[in-house]
């Protein structure tokens, strides 16, 4: 969760991505997944940019302001991820 001032500055994608990079280039799991809930959009537009893709939905599974809603499931799988690592030099280092 970002506070008011710090949304829009990509910093949710940004963590979101060094999640998945350590995910995929350390610990080698095959696949991260996670559940957000619909009305999230900011929340849905970082992790598609980090890399996650929308695998399908609960119905009415969650709430968001008292009223029932859809929850999003999401993944990432390694094959996709691209780019290098920038967490493991860190960690080798």
């Amino acid at each position: 969760m970002l506070a008011p001032e710090a949304r829009g500055h990509g910093l949710g994608t940004q963590a979101t991505r060094l999640t998945l990079d350590y995910a995929f280039h350390i610990t080698n799991l095959r696949m991260v997944w996670l559940k957000v809930l619909a009305p999230n959009t900011a929340g849905i537009r970082a992790y598609e940019k980090a890399g996650f893709r929308t695998a399908g939905n609960l119905r009415e599974a969650g709430y968001w302001l008292g009223q029932t809603c859809d929850e999003v499931i999401m993944d990432a799988v390694a094959g996709e991820f691209e780019g290098p690592s920038v967490v493991r030099p860190l960690l080798t280092s």
